[in-house]
């Protein structure tokens, strides 16, 4: 292949090499028919070190680097461009290492897109830069952006949670405002080329060899910018309360607010879509400008009328709003986003914004504590009205409560006046044929004892002294049983269901043994020796179990 004539560029302290003029491999290359070039540079490290460079072009073309290896013999092929997916931030850069004292000769296949609409070479500027140079900045790019998200975040968090606890609608726009930050944030920095795995993009050439480029990074940061401001200007209507007291700068807002979405949003879907290029990064900064003019005339017009959240509002964002329109204006002047304006303002608003939503939380405090005294006065009126009313019902339902009791009380005392006389009747009727029962015994044996004055036998003897004694010996056993009933309910109603066979005898030995009574106190209970207690014990188990 032919070459043109190139002298070796010379290395230089300077950060960045520029090149402009380089030699292109002329022998293929036909510019309506071909869709990529070869480009040739030879560039001369005059040092005793090897040279760690970045190189890049000045326009966002693919490209594929050759560089030989000293060590192998070989030609190293890396790519890099647009539509390369290399996992870098900036995806158009490739490494190189220039050996110390010689000429290093580079090959650059750049590939170009629609060539057929264009009528001349696109021939973009190559650019070294060292690489300690690079990687400081890519730091420094890295720290800012993760330091501005954690913050974004952070506050995003802790918005949205006060928007749940208070349901106020400011707060929830002031967190959609942060999203749309985080957004454009990352978009603007390129770092959608690390977070996405595909890439997505698409260039067009304008007037011959203008060349227009459109990635999802643009994608992202344009959709970014409309969430943003969207968010910001219904944040301002919200928290000055401009639909109440405000109507017309109400209705100015949110048509700028609908403008600014379809002004943003249409081209970018156009632009990604690849169905139509459109570039309307100045129209699109002259339109932000605008809209924070009118957010902040809506804020001067509510403080001289006195509205009480204008003062707060505009303290909080005159260093903002200062500084995206710093950005703003950067974009118009320069044709390119600043490095540095975008995460000022973002940074200033998250701390200006913080002192606001503040005194917003105490505004509504306030407001708060009025409406629940309001409510608390008219809950303690509420509550004397119910109260004369329940007194009034309660002094009607008094008398017949205490005419109800008292037929009660009445029922109740007839009641057990009856079931006395009965239990009374009974004892009595019990008592009566018990004692004429023992009265007729001791009278037959009075007639034993003159017949033998003497010679009585001790069997005699323990008869009588047993009538004597068991002639109150059924009324302990009534008092008994009728305290052990309240103490163990139907005791001796399951007793004599369970062993219907059991003798009166039985039923009272049962229940001395059931309380654990010792066979001495059981002896005296029924005049028995301990002896006869144990034997009883023995027939009842022996029934029980049968």
């Amino acid at each position: 292949m032919a070459l043109k004539a190139q002298q070796p560029i010379p290395l230089t302290n300077a950060d960045s090499l520029i090149i402009k003029n380089y030699a292109i491999l002329t022998s293929h290359f036909q510019p309506l028919t071909s869709n990529s070039y070869w480009a040739k540079i030879v560039i001369r490290n005059p040092y005793p070190n090897d040279e760690q460079y970045v190189l890049s072009l000045s326009q966002p073309l693919n490209y594929s680097l050759y560089q030989l290896e000293m060590n192998t013999g070989k030609w190293a092929i890396s790519e890099a461009g647009p539509g390369v997916s290399n996992g870098k931030r900036t995806p158009i850069i490739n490494h190189c290492t220039l050996k110390k004292y010689s000429d290093n000769t580079i090959y650059i296949k750049i590939e170009l897109p629609d060539i057929a609409q264009t009528t001349r070479l696109i021939k973009p500027d190559i650019i070294l830069e060292k690489e300690v140079i690079y990687s400081s900045r890519e730091s420094f790019v890295n720290l800012s952006f993760w330091t501005c998200c954690i913050m974004l975040i952070s506050f995003s968090c802790y918005n949205f949670y006060i928007y749940l606890q208070l349901k106020d609608k400011a707060y929830l726009y002031y967190v959609i405002a942060q999203a749309g930050a985080l957004l454009y944030l990352t978009g603007d920095k390129f770092f959608f080329n690390v977070l996405l795995p595909v890439r997505i993009y698409h260039q067009r050439i304008v007037d011959g060899s203008v060349l227009t480029h459109y990635n999802l990074n643009d994608f992202f940061e344009h959709i970014g910018a409309a969430v943003l401001m969207c968010g910001f200007v219904n944040f301002s209507r919200f928290y000055l309360q401009t639909k109440e007291q405000m109507p017309g700068y109400d209705q100015m807002l949110r048509v700028l607010s609908y403008m600014y979405m379809l002004i943003i949003g249409l081209p970018a879907l156009l632009n990604i879509s690849g169905l139509y290029m459109i570039n309307r990064t100045i129209f699109n900064s002259v339109f932000i400008m605008i809209m924070i003019i009118a957010c902040l005339l809506t804020a001067l017009v509510a403080y001289q009328r006195k509205i009480r959240m204008a003062k707060h509002f505009l303290l909080a964002n005159l260093i903002p709003l200062s500084f995206i329109a710093m950005a703003s204006f950067y974009i118009i002047w320069y044709r390119e986003s600043s490095q540095l304006l975008p995460e000022i303002a973002i940074l200033s608003q998250i701390l200006t914004f913080a002192v606001a939503l503040v005194a917003r939380i105490k505004v509504i405090n306030e407001e708060l504590t009025c409406k629940a005294l309001e409510a608390i006065t008219m809950k303690a009126d509420l509550d004397e009205l119910e109260y004369q009313r329940l007194l009034a019902e309660q002094q009607r339902t008094h008398a017949a409560i205490v005419m109800e009791i008292e037929q009660e009380k009445n029922e109740l005392l007839q009641q057990k006046l009856e079931a006395n006389q009965r239990e009374l009747a009974g004892s009595s009727l019990h008592l009566h044929q018990k004692t004429k029962l023992l009265s007729d015994l001791k009278t037959q044996l009075r007639y034993i004892d003159p017949k033998m004055p003497h010679d009585q036998p001790e069997i005699l003897k323990n008869i009588k002294s047993s009538l004597n004694d068991n002639q109150y010996l059924d009324e302990r056993w009534g008092n008994f049983k009728l305290h052990f009933e309240q103490v163990h309910p139907d005791f001796f109603k399951d007793l004599l269901a369970n062993h219907p066979g059991f003798t009166t005898y039985e039923v009272r030995l049962y229940a001395y043994f059931h309380i654990n009574l010792s066979t001495k106190e059981i002896a005296t209970l029924l005049n028995i020796a301990p002896a006869s207690v144990r034997q009883a014990k023995t027939r009842l188990l022996k029934k029980i179990n049968q």
